[in-house]
This record gives C-alpha cells, structure tokens and sequence, in this order.
C-alpha cells in the first residue's frame, strides 16, 4: 500500500472517531428553547407568547 493511501485511511478513520464521540456525547438540541427573532434582546415576560409557540 501507499503511504499516501495509508494517511488518507487513518485520517478519515480518525475524523469519523471524532464524530461518533461528538454525536454519542451531545445533548439534543431543542429549538423551542430560544426567543423568536422578534423577541430577541428583550427580557422574558413570564405567562407572555405567541400564538404559535408550543404548548409546554
């Protein structure tokens, strides 16, 4: 084998690692936790939304 071809296996094996450990430690993203863009920079008005915002 190569030694190129070598590298390139170890690197893509080695960038996969980094990704399964990354995914297998991540939190799951909630998008309902942020403001709306509209909203942003404001403070939090408890009991306050929008119409469209989830049902707790």
């Amino acid at each position: 084998m190569k030694r190129s071809t070598v590298f390139a296996v170890a690197f893509w094996l080695s960038l996969f690692a980094l990704l399964a450990l990354d995914w297998a430690g991540a939190r799951p993203y909630n998008r309902f936790a942020e403001p709306p863009p509209w909203a942003l920079g404001q403070p939090a008005v408890e009991g306050a939304g929008h119409c469209a915002a989830p049902l707790k």
